[in-house]
Order: C-alpha cells, then structure tokens, then sequence
C-alpha cells in the first residue's frame, strides 16, 4: 500500500487474486486490508463467490479474485463470470468512459453562403420596410436597430457550417499571395482581349501595327506579374512550412513532423523504386554468366591512355604475396598461436 501514495490524485483499479476472503469481515487480515482501503478511498467492488474449492467431502467458498477502485462511480457493472480459470472464476468491469480520438482533418466553422441563402436574403431585404428607420428623428438609434436587424437575420440565413479542412493545406495565402494572384488574373484577361483582337484583324500578326504592339506590351506584363506572383508564393509556402514546423515542435509531434516533411518534398511513403521482374525470365544460368563475365564486359569498354592497362598497377609475379601458396593448419600451430594471446583478453582457460 506504500506505492499508493504515487498515485494520489489519479484514477486506480486494481483486479487479481489478494488471497483475503471477503467475507470474513470478522478476520484480522480482512480488517487490516479494509481500513488501508479506506485511507485511499477505494472500495472493493465484487461482493459473490469467485472461488469453489474441495477439502474431503465439503466445499469452500471465497470472494478472494477482487476488483479495487478508488473511481467506482465510473463503473457501469461488476460482476462474477462462469467462465471458470482452474477452480477460480473470471471477475470483469464495464467503465464509462469515451475515449478522444484525434481528428483526421481539422475542423473549421464558416458561414453557409450557398447560393440559395443568398437568394433568399436578397428577398428577404427587398420585401423589408425601411420607412421607419428614414423616418426617425435619432439618427444613431436608427443604425443600432438596422444593424441589429441584419446580423440577426444575417446569422438565419447564413447558419454556421463544420467543415473538414484536409491536412495538406499547409499552404495558406497571404494578403500579399491573394492580391498577386488577383493582379495575375487580372493582367491575364487583359492579354487575352488584345489578343482576340490582333486575331479578328487581318495584319496575320506582322507585330508591327497599333494592335500587335499593345498584345506583345500586355504579354510582358502579364508575365513580369506572374515570376513575381510565384516568387511571393514560394516564400508564402516556405514560411508557412517553418511556422507549421515550429508549432509541431513545441508539441513534440515528431509524426507531424515527418508528415509536414513529406508535403513539402511531394514525396510518397508508398513509393516503390525498385523495377519489378518477371518471376518467369529469371534464370540462375544467366546470373551466373552475367557476374562471371562484369569484369571484362567493364574493362573492355574503359579507354586506353598511352597504351597503359590496369595489368600494369598490379605487383609483379615475383613478390611475394599470401595468395600464391596456402599452409597446412596443424593442431600445434593453433595451439601456439592462443598460447602467444595476451592474457588480459577475452578467453578461456582451457
């Protein structure tokens, strides 16, 4: 009961086999296990017969397979099974808890601004009365009410949604993306209307006349605004990337991380680089021949400088090299060289 003090304030359940019977409430054993029970707030909670011995001719009943808890109010049941181990039976509890799951996507509240809503709040205003306010002598009070008015009706028409926001979208868009991106589109369109007009004429894009000018003029443009617009999204992406990064770090989410990681590098977990063969054209014959015939394949196809060949970096014949011959092992030679190992190493006396 010692170690109890460590978990002072937390939820505990204990289940197994205290060899104390319940039931004795009269036994010292049981007395001394009840009061230190107590001084913790836990309660046992199985109250029938969890074990049926034979001694001669009679039978014993105890309650010695127990479940303490100092959180009993969280319990739905306690009971006693049939489901017998040995001469015991199986105790079980049903708790009341829900566990949290993390959500998969985050999850984002917005205004429902279908088009449908907005059909309805267009005749919604057009039908509305507005004599009132333009006849009232209180010119603040008029604008209280008329906004009061529109942010109630402006929350019925317009209910807040739930949406799923994916975990991919890192990428969120500053006002200086957003106004870039517009500007692009912009210059984009103005492109496209001097260029459907050198087409309806008849100059076959000799860039020489008013129009041809004007198109080449708004190409430029256009295109000096989109370098400049993928230059901001990049450095958008980059910081958004070192922020999301940061966060996850202080939460010590290393799963977060590696995910983060893996967006930012379009790289896939279930990519596979290797080239699939062809159970059926493996032939261990050709293997063989393959790797038997690498080292002249190779060095045929090395180009030769000043008739030098890689013969020529390989020590003569009359050196002496511990490949040429090989010597007998005997018993004697093994025994002399573990007798020469040092005796401060790693090995047995015998």
């Amino acid at each position: 009961m010692i170690s109890l003090t460590k978990l002072k304030g937390k939820k505990v359940i204990w289940i197994g086999d205290i060899n104390v019977d319940q039931n004795k409430i009269n036994d010292l054993d049981y007395r001394k296990l009840d009061s230190s029970l107590k001084s913790f707030n836990m309660v046992q909670t199985i109250q029938n017969y969890t074990r049926v011995a034979k001694r001669g001719n009679k039978f014993t009943h105890s309650t010695i397979d127990v479940i303490m808890t100092n959180c009993y109010s969280d319990f739905n049941s306690s009971e006693v099974l049939q489901e017998q181990i040995g001469d015991h039976y199986a105790v079980q509890c049903e708790l009341e808890f829900k566990v949290e799951k993390p959500p998969s996507f985050e999850k984002v509240a917005i205004h429902d601004y279908n088009s449908n809503n907005i059909k309805a709040f267009q005749t919604y205003l057009a039908n509305l009365d507005f004599t009132p306010l333009f006849q009232s002598s209180n010119v603040d009070n008029a604008c209280l009410i008329l906004e009061e008015n529109l942010n109630k009706y402006h929350d019925h028409f317009f209910p807040i949604k739930t949406v799923k926001k994916h975990e991919k979208f890192i990428y969120k868009p500053s006002n200086e993306s957003l106004h870039a991106i517009k500007t692009k589109k912009k210059l984009h369109r103005k492109f496209k209307r001097k260029l459907k007009k050198v087409e309806e004429s008849n100059c076959n894009s000799c860039n020489i006349c008013k129009r041809c000018i004007n198109a080449h003029l708004a190409w430029d443009e256009y295109r000096k605004q989109r370098n400049e617009t993928n230059r901001i999204t990049k450095a958008n992406k980059r910081e958004n990337l070192v922020n999301d990064l940061k966060s996850k770090s202080a939460k010590n989410d290393l799963k977060g991380i590696w995910k983060s990681i893996k967006l930012a590098t379009n790289s896939s977990s279930k990519t596979n680089t290797q080239p699939k063969t062809d159970e059926k054209n493996i032939n261990a014959e050709n293997l063989n021949q393959h790797f038997c015939e690498i080292g002249p394949s190779l060095n045929a196809k090395v180009p030769l400088f000043n008739n030098i060949k890689y013969c020529d970096f390989l020590p003569s014949k009359n050196t002496n090299c511990y490949l040429d011959s090989f010597n007998e092992v005997t018993s004697e030679s093994i025994k002399s060289y573990i007798a020469s190992l040092s005796s401060n190493k790693a090995i047995t006396d015998q």
